[in-house]
């Protein structure tokens, strides 16, 4: 009967990094059950919280889209100083 070598490693580290954060996603469990809760009492909740919600995604995104403009811009000009143009 032959014996296989299996390595671990990979499957070690992703359990280790998932694991990790444990009580993060035990705190976002229950943040989302009180939200829920909290919205099936007073359901105008619902209404505020989704707007919240859009406003903060939308300045995230706009702060990030501001930063990676600037990115490319410095990339840009990076590449351009190593490039001799004729």
């Amino acid at each position: 009967m032959p014996v296989y070598s299996i390595d671990f490693r990979p499957f070690d580290y992703i359990t280790a990094e998932l694991s990790a954060l444990w009580w993060f996603y035990l705190s976002q469990g229950i943040a989302l059950v009180a939200l829920g809760v909290a919205v099936m009492i007073w359901p105008e909740l619902l209404a505020f919280l989704a707007a919240a919600f859009f406003i903060a995604i939308g300045v995230v995104l706009l702060v990030l889209g501001w930063r990676v403009r600037q990115v490319k811009r410095r990339y840009e000009l990076f590449k351009r100083s190593f490039l001799i143009e004729p």
